[in-house]
C-alpha cells in the first residue's frame, strides 16, 4: 500500500485570519509530496517548484466555481474561502499535474513557523550554498554552520538579495536542509517512537491538516527504520512570462513530461502502472 501526503509551506501573503469575503488565502511557497511505501518499508520525497505552470481551478470565497487557468501551482492555495479550501485545491493542482495520482492527505503550515521546527532538532548542520553574510555575519558561502532558529529560516525562505535570486537556488537549499532535518527527527524518533506525534500536537494550534495523528503513528515507524529513496525534483525549463495576466513579468516553469513519468515511476511507480492498464 502506497500512501502520499502534501506538505505546504505558505508565505505571508493573503489574510488568512479573515472570514468569508475578508479571508485570502496564502501562497504556497513550498510544496513536498512526501511517499510512503508501507509494502516495501521505504519513502521518498518530490519537491515541486512554485512555479510549475498547470491546470489551476479558480475557486470563489465559497470554494466554488468552474473556471480553470494553466497558471503557476504557488496560486492554487491562494482560492477558496479558508485555509482548508486552499489545501485542497492545491491538492487538486498537484494530482493533476502528476497524471491523477492520488495524495492522501495535507499539512500546511505557514514558512514563519520554521523556527519551531529547527528548535525541535536541536538545529541542523549544513555547508552554506549561497552567502547571507550581509544580515548574518557568520553565515558566509561554503561555512559549515549549525544553523540557529532565526539563521534556519532565512536559508530556506529568503531568495530576494540571495545567490541569483531564483526560486530554483533556493531549492537547493530547502533540499540540503530538508536532507539534514530529517536526518535529525529520525534519530529522535528512533530515540523517542512518540516523537513525531509530540511534533504534530505541538503545531496543531498553528497548522491546517486533515492527517490524523492515528496516521502519523502508522506511517512514523516507516520513517524511523525505512529505505530513504531520498528527495526527487521533476526536471523542467524556466522562463519569464504573462500568464497571471496583471501585466508584471513573474517565472513560469514548464515541466518536462517524459521525465516526470520517468521520475515519479522512480519514486512510487504509479504513474508507470497506470499507462500499462
Amino acid at each position: 500500500k502506497v500512501t502520499s501526503w502534501l506538505i505546504i509551506g505558505t508565505d505571508v501573503s493573503g489574510n488568512q485570519d479573515g472570514i468569508g469575503e475578508d479571508y485570502q488565502g496564502a501562497m504556497a511557497d513550498f510544496m513536498l509530496l512526501v511517499v510512503f511505501d508501507e509494502e516495501n518499508h521505504s519513502y521518498g520525497m518530490l519537491q515541486l517548484n512554485r512555479d510549475t505552470m498547470t491546470e489551476i481551478h479558480l475557486l470563489d470565497n465559497k470554494g466554488e466555481g468552474e473556471a480553470t487557468a494553466d497558471i503557476q501551482l504557488c496560486t492554487a492555495h491562494w482560492y477558496g474561502g479558508n485555509r482548508q479550501q486552499g489545501c485542497e485545491n492545491t491538492i487538486t493542482a498537484v494530482s493533476h499535474l502528476l497524471g491523477g495520482v492520488p495524495i492522501d492527505g495535507y499539512y500546511e503550515l505557514n514558512m514563519s513557523e520554521i523556527p519551531k521546527l529547527n528548535n525541535m532538532v536541536d538545529g541542523v548542520t549544513v555547508t552554506l550554498e549561497d552567502d547571507f553574510s550581509k544580515k548574518y555575519p557568520k553565515m558566509k558561502k561554503g561555512a559549515t554552520i549549525n544553523l540557529d532558529d532565526e539563521q534556519a529560516y532565512a536559508y530556506v525562505h529568503d531568495r530576494y538579495g540571495v545567490g541569483d535570486e531564483e526560486n530554483t537556488s533556493r531549492m537547493k537549499r530547502q533540499q540540503q536542509y530538508m536532507t539534514g532535518f530529517f536526518k535529525k527527527l529520525q534519530e529522535k524518533v528512533k530515540a523517542n517512537p512518540n516523537y513525531a506525534n509530540e511534533v504534530f500536537e505541538s503545531l496543531q494550534d498553528v497548522s491546517t491538516t486533515d492527517i490524523t495523528i492515528g496516521k502519523i503513528s502508522n506511517i512514523s515507524n516507516i520513517f524511523a527504520s525505512g529505505t530513504d529513496k531520498g528527495i526527487f525534483e521533476l526536471a523542467g525549463k524556466s522562463k519569464i512570462g504573462q500568464a497571471l495576466g496583471d501585466e508584471i513579468d513573474h517565472m513560469e516553469f514548464y515541466v518536462n513530461k517524459k521525465a516526470m513519468v520517468s521520475t515519479m515511476s522512480e519514486l512510487f511507480g504509479i504513474v508507470e502502472q497506470k499507462n500499462k492498464e
